[in-house]
């Protein structure tokens, strides 16, 4: 009797964990088109930028959305980081908000339960993505410049990495995520390269070039690599890749323009912001997350 009770409790927990985490996420608000999505541990929600209005949400696993950093400077907010009661996020001006900041590029450094801005720090050449590492240091990558950069918890910017293959014409390194084994791994979003970065060294890694490399996120599963067509020669997927063997265990396509992932207790979310329809001079007030 006990060993039956015991498989319908875990029958039941199993149920209640899959209605509690829908594979597709629809959500709304006015024109949002976020970028970035991050998991809020401490809610059991998602936490969503905004490229029109320089804010940051919280969208619930109904697709609810409720706004928790605004009235700030930040034009475009773009990569979101969740670090011991602090929410870190890169912002920067790249001409789809609704304020107008030409150069503007920063990290913004927030209270996590009340959204309240504790720092906002400047990054030069277009802040888009962040890691953080076990002491609660945040590397920021610089879209159009050649170099990471470091901000420690008092919030002092030092370049980490600089290398000319992090650069180029138009959009370089973008995604970036901390590997426990102690380095970065960034994206350039042109040609597809990863990197692994320490300290003033970058080295190629032997993966297949996956151009439009946008938002990376570390699985059990591997490395999650999501691509688009944007700005790019790329596809609209999301790719994982083997981090001891550096191959492609696996890649599928998608059928919106997703932009980057969180990883979740039920699986990794993929967020489509709709920012095709921003860059082709429209707005939309739907956006989504799919496991």
């Amino acid at each position: 009797m006990r060993i039956a009770l015991a498989i319908m409790a875990a029958l039941l927990l199993v149920t209640g964990t899959a209605q509690a985490a829908p594979k597709h996420i629809s959500a709304s608000a006015p024109s949002l088109h976020p970028e970035g999505v991050q998991w809020d541990p401490t809610r059991g929600q998602f936490l969503v930028g905004s490229l029109r209005h320089g804010t940051v949400s919280l969208v619930s696993r109904d697709g609810k959305v409720r706004p928790l950093v605004t009235g700030t400077k930040m034009v475009s907010t773009l990569g979101i980081q969740v670090d011991r009661g602090r929410l870190l996020v890169a912002y920067a001006d790249i001409g789809f908000g609704e304020k107008k900041d030409p150069g503007q590029s920063g990290l913004g450094i927030f209270d996590l339960r009340t959204g309240r801005t504790l720092q906002l720090v400047d990054i030069p050449n277009g802040a888009n993505d962040i890691a953080v590492d076990p002491q609660g240091n945040a590397y920021v990558t610089g879209t159009m410049g050649d170099t990471i950069w470091k901000v420690d918890r008092a919030g002092v910017v030092t370049p980490f990495a600089r290398d000319p293959r992090l650069g180029g014409a138009a959009f370089g390194n973008n995604g970036i995520v901390w590997d426990p084994r102690g380095f970065l791994v960034t994206g350039h979003y042109t040609n597809g390269t990863l990197f692994k970065v320490t300290r003033d060294r970058v080295e190629e890694l032997p993966v297949p070039k996956l151009p439009g490399a946008d938002g990376l996120v570390l699985t059990p599963r591997g490395l999650v690599v999501v691509t688009n067509n944007l700005a790019a020669p790329g596809k609209n997927a999301v790719t994982t890749v083997d981090t001891r063997t550096w191959r492609v265990t696996g890649q599928r396509d998608w059928g919106t323009t997703p932009t980057t992932a969180a990883r979740t207790p039920y699986g990794t979310y993929v967020l489509s912001g709709y920012i095709d329809v921003l860059a082709g001079g429209g707005t939309s007030d739907e956006f989504r997350l799919d496991r």
